[in-house]
């Protein structure tokens, strides 16, 4: 297939890396990635302002071509998808982030915002992260094979996982995928197993700092901790990689709302 690896960590994040040497070896595999770290850009997009594009000739990344964008991660998604530079991709895989992205997470995610947009586009689009808060031996410093254990089992399972995609629905003049994949491992060179989840609730009890620089300008720092809830869900994707396990959710691609259509209009003009 022809794949193109995008994410959030930026293109000489290991994660990426990681991705790119496992893939490659059965793949023409393409990168386009963040110049630098966008963590937590979600779905932003960039409108009106013309971005750098450079193609990183000596990157270290196994591809047929590499490119560093000063963008978003769906400005990546986009740009790889459209440019003249790249054939056509049968699949985008975005990741492997550095952290989990489990339950409300995926909201602020710009590597599962990358991996949504390709989905809206008409390609399937599967986000990737390493949960390094599950299993992690504090004295292993060797992250770089908790990467090559989930690149491994992306590449192992990639129809399967596209699979998971669901319907490719015709919109207008384009195609939507009617979801994008979402995996999560723990921190684990052997999983237990696999489990198909449904993504939990994540509460963010967060703080900001505000502190006076030494030039006197006032500076904003966002601190806090997370706790996840499954409301009752045993499939919950936290409850799998806590428990040593790959959790792979589906999440729909286009917004859900509560349907309305029971209720009293009671609104005044």
């Amino acid at each position: 297939m022809r794949i193109l690896l995008v994410n959030d960590d930026g293109i000489n994040a290991p994660g990426i890396s990681a991705l790119a040497k496992r893939f490659s070896r059965e793949h023409e595999v393409y990168v386009v990635a963040p110049s630098s770290n966008r963590s937590g850009a979600s779905s932003s997009i960039t409108v009106g302002v013309p971005l750098s594009l450079e193609k990183k000739e000596s990157s270290g990344l196994p591809s047929k071509a590499a490119y560093g964008l000063s963008g978003s991660p769906v400005d990546c998604s986009l740009c790889g998808i459209n440019s003249e530079h790249i054939p056509d991709v049968d699949v985008v895989i975005s990741g492997i982030n550095d952290g989990p992205n489990i339950g409300t997470d995926v909201i602020f995610s710009g590597t599962c915002g990358a991996a949504r947009y390709a989905s809206m586009m008409g390609i399937p689009g599967i986000a990737l992260s390493v949960d390094f808060n599950s299993y992690r031996n504090p004295a292993d410093k060797s992250s770089d094979l908790y990467y090559d254990s989930l690149a491994d089992f992306a590449c192992k399972n990639l129809e399967k996982l596209i699979a998971l995609c669901g319907e490719k629905k015709a919109l207008d003049d384009r195609y939507v995928y009617e979801c994008f994949v979402n995996v999560n491992s723990p921190c684990l060179r052997e999983y237990k197993g696999v489990k198909l989840t449904s993504p939990c609730v994540r509460r963010y009890y967060d703080k900001i700092l505000i502190e006076k620089e030494s030039d006197g300008s006032m500076s904003s720092k966002c601190v806090g901790e997370v706790k996840c809830f499954s409301m009752g869900d045993e499939n919950a994707d936290y409850r799998a990689t806590e428990n040593g396990f790959v959790s792979v959710s589906s999440v729909y691609t286009e917004v859900a709302a509560m349907d309305l259509s029971g209720m009293k209009n009671s609104f005044i003009l």
